[in-house]
């Protein structure tokens, strides 16, 4: 029990600081979803951030660009990103697609470039850059261009996907006055065939629906990854508490079969000892057997031999003989007074004998 609700407190801890991390960097964060032609080809999200920036917002389309504005201070470190979200290859009728993530960075000091510096990413839907505001600068300005071209069998699937943006990012108060005058210079610029391509399907993002307030998207965006670091949470606790219970399962069916084993010994050693019990009554029993086979054998020996009278006779004469020989032997030595004689006794009341004495003197009865 203790140790589940250690588990709760860790996955608790773990989804604040998972909440508490994410949130602040998606402050700035603007996303931006394209038109409905475009969104059929593939491109179906636009993200831009500017983390270090702030009151970084979108403010709407200007010569056939999204202009966003923010404010920086002087010397600070910007991390800038673009991201687009494209659905997969799978779910629409392409046989091969590529895109290119371009990125421009111009430093101004009173309307003049002091520093420009160009990024390109091919074939990957992001560029990240880390850039450190030179020294003097008071604007920053970031063009950003998505290319999306898709290779497909059908015609309608073939159309070129391009979103221009333009960032500016200003240490003075009032930004708009930078974005208005660059406009206008923007304007006069010669166009070539490519660049006239792109703005006309640029013209076509002219409907994208924005918020143009930052504020509720990045309520959105907490809220989205607060629900996603929950059920990242929950996601890991229920995985532990699955692990935790297939090991208790383990550790029961363990103990189980170990049971199990000490029940099998127990049977084992209690079926040795019946089958050594029934070894030791099948012996006994032999024994028993064999005993009662010789003494009847003795007996019929016997019987056959009452039978004989002869022989029988014989034997009992010649026992008798002996056993008079002997009885003479004793009355000789008692006699004689043989030291080592032993005294005798009446068998039938107990009486001491006479030494030679062949009647009893207590009861008459014949030694």
């Amino acid at each position: 029990m203790r140790q589940k609700i250690k588990d709760t407190v860790r996955v608790l801890l773990v989804t604040v600081l998972l909440l508490v991390a994410t949130v602040p960097g998606l402050a700035a964060e603007v996303r931006r979803v394209p038109s409905k032609n475009l969104v059929e080809q593939g491109f179906l999200a636009l993200t831009l951030d500017a983390e270090g920036a702030e009151d970084f917002r979108y403010i709407g389309m200007e010569n056939q660009q999204h202009i966003y504005k923010g404010k920086i201070k002087p010397g600070a470190k910007i991390k800038l990103s673009m991201q687009a979200t494209l659905a997969k290859q799978s779910s629409l009728p392409l046989t091969g697609r590529t895109c290119t993530a371009r990125m421009e960075v111009i430093a101004k000091k009173d309307g003049e470039v002091i520093k420009k510096n160009s990024f390109k990413s091919d074939n990957k839907s992001n560029v990240f850059v880390n850039y450190t505001v030179p020294e003097g600068a008071d604007t920053l300005e970031v063009n950003e261009t998505f290319v999306l071209q898709n290779q497909s069998k059908e015609e309608k699937f073939n159309q070129k996907c391009t979103s221009k943006n333009k960032l500016i990012l200003s240490t003075a108060d009032d930004s708009a006055v930078a974005a208005k005058a660059d406009s206008k210079t923007e304007n006069g610029d010669k166009k070539t065939g490519d660049e006239k391509s792109d703005t006309e399907t640029s013209k076509t993002d002219a409907g994208d629906k924005n918020e143009g307030g930052i504020s509720r998207k990045s309520m959105m965006a907490g809220a989205v990854v607060a629900v996603a670091a929950i059920a990242g949470g929950g996601y890991f606790f229920m995985k532990k508490r699955k692990e935790d219970q297939a090991a208790n399962e383990e550790i029961a069916r363990k103990e189980k079969l170990r049971q199990q084993a000490i029940q099998r010994q127990q049977e084992l050693q209690q079926q040795n000892l019946q089958r050594s019990q029934a070894e030791r009554d099948q012996r006994s029993r032999m024994l028993e057997e064999k005993r009662m086979s010789v003494e009847e054998e003795a007996r019929q020996q016997v019987q056959r031999e009452e039978q004989q009278p002869g022989e029988t006779g014989a034997f009992v004469t010649g026992a008798a003989g002996v056993m008079g020989g002997m009885q003479n032997d004793a009355a000789e030595k008692a006699q004689n007074n043989v030291p080592n004689a032993a005294p005798q006794f009446c068998i039938n009341c107990g009486a001491p004998l006479k030494p030679g004495a062949r009647f009893c003197e207590n009861c008459g009865a014949k030694v």
